[in-house]
């Protein structure tokens, strides 16, 4: 079993989201609608939360949607310029090394900006050449990891969400509410329960949600529901200070949640591959006829 020092003694969690900003109106949100709205909702809960930026398809007026997130005191961090899995065959480190400086190159004038990178899909590469090499270019030009510990499919659930609100905009959306709140704690408990098996402990969790219209619409309720069952909503940069983030395991293929990524190096029994993925949720939403 893994242990270190100066540990978290209770269920701490923070919210992080990725994919930044959606520039694209939907059912029911414009783009600064949907970023006004989930800011306010963060910052009516004191919580400050991270923005992690792909400049995949994001128009030049996208960027003062992130600016926003840096001038609330939000972390604005690196998501790669083109959204692609290092886990792919066809990405070489090079090019993903080089797909990085770029978007360091866009966000490192705005405010807020860090020096941290979310993986694309959670995906740290497929060899060791990548996985090590990758690690290693980001300890030489000061960059560190943003690990995930609680993943989940935010993603899913908001694109039925919005599957729904497209027929019929006026729909009560009560019953999705539920099952998101659900499935969100469902998650987390789930890799609290991996992280005590495997590390003896909780840790400073770090969940990952996406810049979406179901934040924007839930994160208050989110947030209020790890508070009433006693888990405490941190800021992100406090999360990501837990010192158990600076193990690297070693798995092949590398990512998924570190949580995951730990137990997988521990060889535990009854991980599923993707650790988080629509074909999981599926059955519940059509079971509940969402």
């Amino acid at each position: 079993m893994l242990t270190l020092s100066g540990l978290a003694p209770a269920q701490n969690i923070a919210l992080t989201f990725d994919d930044g900003p959606k520039t694209e109106k939907d059912a029911i949100l414009s783009p600064n609608e949907r970023n006004s709205l989930l800011l306010k909702k963060l910052d009516d809960a004191g919580v400050k939360s991270a923005l992690f930026v792909t400049l995949h398809g994001i128009p030049n007026d996208g960027f003062s949607l992130i600016k926003e997130w840096g001038e609330k005191g939000h972390l604005i961090g690196n998501h790669s310029a083109s959204h692609l899995s290092l886990s792919n065959d066809s990405i070489g480190l090079d090019f993903f090394e080089h797909d990085l400086l770029v978007c360091d190159s866009v966000i490192r004038v705005l405010p807020g900006y860090s020096k941290l990178f979310r993986f694309p899909f959670l995906k740290e590469g497929n060899t060791i050449e990548k996985r090590d090499g990758f690690r290693s270019f980001m300890k030489k030009i000061g960059y560190k990891p943003a690990p995930v510990s609680v993943d989940a499919s935010d993603w899913y659930y908001n694109s039925r969400l919005l599957a729904r609100l497209k027929k019929d905009p006026k729909s009560d959306v009560a019953a999705y509410r539920k099952a998101y709140l659900n499935h969100l704690w469902n998650r987390a408990n789930y890799y609290d329960s991996l992280s005590k098996l495997t590390i003896g402990h909780s840790v400073n969790y770090v969940l990952l949600l996406h810049h979406n219209t179901i934040n924007a619409m839930f994160a208050n309720d989110v947030i209020a529901m790890f508070n009433k069952n006693g888990w405490k909503v941190i800021d992100a940069k406090d999360a990501f200070q837990d010192p158990i983030y600076q193990v690297e395991p070693k798995i092949l293929p590398a990512g998924e949640s570190f949580i995951w990524s730990i137990a997988k190096e521990h060889n535990c029994k009854g991980l599923r591959y993707p650790g988080e993925d629509d074909i999981y949720e599926k059955p519940i939403l059509d079971s509940l006829g969402l």
